[in-house]
């Protein structure tokens, strides 16, 4: 079999499986699995080979990600609906001036975008930025936008987010390397993105339904902002009117020390795990206790009993015990699911000699290896709308050219990451999800989440290539 037909066989199969998730919009999933199969037949596996490589790759790959998307995502639940994420904005808010709204918005973004999607977190929230707009009489197409690309970054480049959790693990980059660094190629893509939105001039008023309580002043937010009828308890919280601080039944509400809490536990734990495990004596009590309770898996479902606190008398409910896991092992499937059947394709390529045929490919070409998983990140999310598959499909095609592009693990992660956010446009449901709860139109949808989340991957991946450049990575 010559190295053309094998080039040409994993080039058509990248093809088909955009053209089935984007054009005629096939699960994923199943797109996926059929791809596999396809290429392993194609490429004289046989059928017998085929199996074995499908389920040894799916059961490899779950094998060390699945307890870590599973908790991951009951995390993110129990910070929504225990009012914790509307507390950190509330907290946010205070802090900046009238005009400085944008960037508070912007930091609550962020951290709520670690354990949360960022669709959750526009639907949660969109209540008070429509507030904060009619108060202060900025665009919504700012404020919108803003809400949403903290989180969108987040989620697309530091675990326990399901794409940057699911990726770090296929390409075997420690978590504790994949926060510190997913946050140095983040933060300035959500700074960047922030400027530009900031900056936008076009006004675009809040939706109707959101503000209309506040023409008649009937309720405020600390800071001076409403809520009302379209406060949180209209975003599905159920953490009652934001503005007394009380949860709908009466008790106090959260705080935000104990709102942060689960948030920063496991990547505290998770950061000093990998930082003290070359320095401390090996062996010793102390070394073992440290890195027990720093293993991803561990520190994750750690901060899910962080949050218990959270939901005050409530904590030993059956609603809070059962049923709010179960809600977050729905959300945890479809990542599981890619994530497995994104492993059994990296094993697929690594076993078929296309890894070397496309790093010789590379080579020729003359370009650099760092930009080549990026530009199939990108690629994977603008054509099929998702920024966790983008960043997933990526790390499993690229994860079996690692050796023979000689790049850093972490250095691919991190281009995955940083591609994997370009660009939003009207195939996402996120972009979907901002652009109509922020009353704009598909155009000003595209000039403003679109242009931010280019602009955010761009300088992501900028930071990236200098450290690489630099020989930091």
């Amino acid at each position: 079999m010559s190295d053309l037909y094998t080039l040409g066989a994993f080039l058509a199969a990248i093809v088909v499986l955009v053209l089935l998730i984007a054009r005629f919009k096939v699960h994923p999933v199943a797109t996926l699995f059929i791809v596999v199969v396809t290429l392993s037949l194609v490429l004289g596996i046989g059928g017998e080979g085929t199996i074995e490589l499908v389920t040894t790759g799916f059961g490899n790959t779950l094998a060390n990600v699945g307890l870590l998307v599973i908790f991951g995502c009951v995390l993110g639940k129990m910070l929504e609906l225990s009012g914790a994420a509307l507390k950190i904005t509330e907290t946010a808010l205070r802090m900046f001036a009238e005009k400085r709204v944008p960037w508070a918005i912007a930091l609550a973004s962020v951290v709520l975008g670690i354990p949360l999607i960022a669709d959750t977190a526009v639907v949660m929230l969109i209540p008070i930025v429509s507030a904060l707009a009619y108060r202060t009489g900025i665009s919504m197409m700012k404020l919108g936008p803003i809400l949403y690309i903290g989180a969108y970054v987040m989620t697309s480049v530091v675990p326990p987010g399901p794409g940057p959790l699911a990726s770090a693990s296929l390409l075997d980059v420690s978590m504790g390397e994949a926060i510190l660094y997913g946050l140095v190629v983040g933060l300035p893509g959500v700074f960047a993105a922030t400027l530009y939105l900031s900056r936008i001039k076009t006004y675009v008023a809040p939706k109707p339904e959101f503000v209309e309580h506040l023409a008649s002043g009937s309720e405020t937010v600390p800071g001076g902002t409403g809520t009302g009828a379209a406060g949180p308890g209209a975003a599905g919280t159920g953490t009652g009117s934001a503005g007394t601080g009380s949860a709908a039944d009466g008790t106090p509400g959260v705080g935000l020390f104990g709102s942060l809490v689960p948030i920063l536990a496991p990547i505290l734990l998770i950061v000093i795990a990998a930082l003290a495990a070359p320095v401390l004596p090996e062996g010793s009590p102390v070394t073992s206790v440290i890195l027990f309770v720093g293993e991803p898996t561990i520190a994750l479902f750690l901060a899910c009993l962080l949050a218990l606190p959270l939901f005050r008398g409530r904590w030993h409910d059956k609603a809070t015990l059962n049923d709010l896991f179960e809600s977050g092992l729905r959300i945890a499937a479809m990542p599981m699911a890619l994530t497995g059947v994104g492993g059994a394709l990296a094993t697929v390529i690594r076993d078929t000699g296309v890894a070397e045929n496309i790093a010789a490919g590379i080579e020729n070409a003359g370009l650099s290896p760092i930009i080549i998983p990026f530009l199939v990140a990108a690629a994977v999310c603008t054509i099929t709308g998702s920024n966790i598959l983008g960043v997933m499909t990526s790390a499993a095609i690229m994860q079996p050219l690692l050796p023979e592009l000689d790049l850093a693990p972490l250095a691919v992660y991190l281009a995955c990451a940083t591609g994997a956010q370009i660009m939003k446009h009207a195939n996402s449901s996120g972009f979907w999800v901002t652009t109509t709860l922020s009353n704009m139109t598909v155009g000003q949808g595209i000039r403003s989440i679109g242009v931010a989340s280019a602009i955010s991957g761009v300088t992501g991946f900028a930071v990236l290539y200098a450290m690489t450049t630099l020989g930091v990575i």
